[in-house]
């Protein structure tokens, strides 16, 4: 016959805070070795960091990139223009010796040396959401 052994509240806390041990507690557990996270940890730090600064590098980048165009746009609609302007054409803007701005569709190559503007602004393109693109190749 089996004799029904009845915990008592002590023992009974005692199994519940053994069950709640993030370790053995007993010689009969496997050793418990605690691993150096010291390298992990600097090597996940430093590649969030090289990540991070990559993403910087691109956003820094992007805002160079917008601010030339937002530039150029604002120099482009500043010139007067005496004909309607179409979106993909190439214009090129010069300004005379008397200070004039203006766009043309004749690049600087093919001006004659009589009738050649004083200054070269640049070759830009009119893109469909209405800013000036210069072309990379110009100053």
């Amino acid at each position: 016959m089996l004799v029904k052994r009845h915990m008592s509240v002590v023992d009974m806390e005692e199994t519940v805070s053994n069950a709640l041990l993030p370790f053995g507690n007993s010689p009969s557990f496997p050793a418990i070795e605690m691993n150096c996270t010291f390298e992990w940890d600097g090597h996940l730090a430093g590649k969030a960091r090289d990540t991070i600064s990559a993403r910087a590098e691109e956003i820094k980048s992007d805002y160079d990139d917008l601010s030339q165009l937002a530039k150029d746009t604002e120099f482009v609609n500043s010139i007067e223009k005496r004909y309607e302007v179409q979106v993909g054409k190439d214009y090129y803007a010069y300004e005379t010796h008397y200070g004039m701005k203006f766009l043309s569709i004749i690049a600087p190559f093919e001006w004659t040396v009589s009738t050649q503007p004083e200054h070269y602004h640049g070759w830009f393109r009119l893109s469909p959401d209405g800013t000036w693109v210069r072309n990379p190749d110009t100053p």
